[in-house]
């Protein structure tokens, strides 16, 4: 386990690494640390599933629950399973991991292929796109201010980024002056983790050039850009943290204070939605 996690460490944020270290420590409890791979079956990876699918959602969260052992936290009545997603995000990892044992000699078969369970449909979790309304809401708040729920300039700027980038809460959060780019005629965010050693993107293709609309230029996002010449950061106010990345504030102000006063606030729309909004956009245009 510890040489697979080195091998793909390089490809993980430190907060994915811990988090699929997490993950695999599953079958270090269920199976035990001295339990040969070669011996491991796929009548085992079943009672895996099974074990994960009645796994409470606060086993890390409630002391009671973190000292029990795995088989007995299981049996506790009254807890909130953890979810499909997460299941199948387990489910994944350990597939992964198998995958890999056996091309290195490790397992003499793979583990987990097509075990993942069915999602929940209309989930009420589920983050969902807004409706044109609610973005035109959204988006006249923030440049006009009718209501005076928009205080600071990293609010404004942090949210329109998202409305008209789709760019993920923490890639905009972590955004350096620096990387407010221009090409010829062609303002873009170049969003990369060079830089400071915090900055994180999801995978490898998450280093990309993102163009900038000119409806945010009109706005004057790049005299906004000029006003914080003081700072390496475009948001340095934007604090890290270990486990929300430099988007942790944003993502509270936008969740629990601007969509509830705007009345808009519903399970499953978050600052995150914005990013759904912008794809649910690009396709409607791409098929016209």
């Amino acid at each position: 386990m510890d040489d697979f996690i080195a091998e793909h460490s390089r490809q993980w944020a430190v907060k994915t690494i811990g988090q699929n270290r997490a993950y695999l420590n599953i079958l270090v409890e269920y199976f035990g640390p001295d339990r040969l791979l070669a011996t491991i079956t796929k009548q085992n990876a079943s009672e895996v599933k099974k074990v994960l699918q009645a796994l409470p959602a606060s086993r890390n969260t409630k002391p009671k629950l973190k000292t029990m052992p795995l088989m007995q936290v299981i049996k506790e009545p009254g807890h909130k399973k953890i979810s499909p997603k997460t299941i199948n995000s387990h489910i994944q990892m350990f597939k992964m991991f198998f995958d890999w044992a056996e091309r290195h000699g490790q397992s003499p078969h793979t583990l987990f292929e097509g075990m993942k369970v069915s999602k929940a449909k209309n989930s009420k979790t589920e983050r969902k796109p807004f409706s044109p309304e609610q973005a035109q809401l959204i988006y006249t708040e923030l440049t006009q201010n009718p209501s005076g729920l928009v205080r600071k300039d990293s609010h404004k700027w942090g949210m329109l980024l998202g409305l008209f980038t789709g760019a993920r809460l923490n890639e905009i959060c972590q955004l350096d002056i620096a990387d407010v780019q221009q090409d010829g005629e062609t303002w873009f965010l170049n969003i990369t983790d060079e830089g400071d050693e915090n900055k994180r993107v999801k995978s490898q293709a998450g280093r990309r050039k993102v163009p900038l609309h000119s409806e945010l230029i009109q706005l004057g996002f790049l005299d906004f850009v000029t006003s914080r010449n003081a700072s390496t950061r475009l948001f340095p106010d934007y604090s890290y943290s270990t486990n929300g990345g430099y988007g942790r504030n944003l993502g509270r102000w936008c969740n629990e204070s601007f969509l509830p006063k705007l009345g808009i606030k519903q399970p499953g729309l978050v600052f995150h939605s914005l990013r759904h909004t912008v794809v649910i956009c690009l396709f409607s245009f791409h098929a016209a």
